[in-house]
């Protein structure tokens, strides 16, 4: 009875644990509240670098996506989507907008000029 208890305090406090991190570690991009927010990403390129980098970005079925990018040089991102997106962004902060996503895949944001993955959204 004993090693039950154990078991069930251990499993208790690793979902309380993942449950937390879960809730406080997403910073790049903000779950939509209901089901007409679009998720937004935000990105921020800084020289020679992109933050987020290479991230996952999980999208629900059927909601819009935006990028809020804040820039010290104007620049373009793609994305590999159907059909394939670029969209310019400026100095200072520029929100794009996607569109929704319809279908489930991933789907990669790319900068070209950098040569880097700044996000996958993982629309499901």
């Amino acid at each position: 009875m004993r090693l039950t208890t154990r078991i069930i305090a251990v499993v208790a406090a690793i979902c309380g644990i993942a449950s937390f991190a879960t809730a406080c570690g997403n910073d790049i991009a903000t779950e939509p509240r209901t089901d007409s927010d679009p998720v937004v990403v935000q990105i921020n390129f800084s020289g020679d670098s992109v933050d987020p980098h290479g991230s996952k970005i999980e999208v629900p079925l059927g909601h819009s996506v935006e990028l809020d990018v804040t820039a010290d040089a104007a620049g373009e991102v793609h994305v590999h989507s159907d059909p394939e997106q670029s969209a310019a962004y400026g100095v200072g902060t520029t929100r794009i907008s996607l569109g929704k996503f319809e279908i489930p895949g991933q789907y990669e944001v790319e900068s070209h000029t950098l040569g880097k993955t700044i996000v996958t959204l993982e629309v499901q």
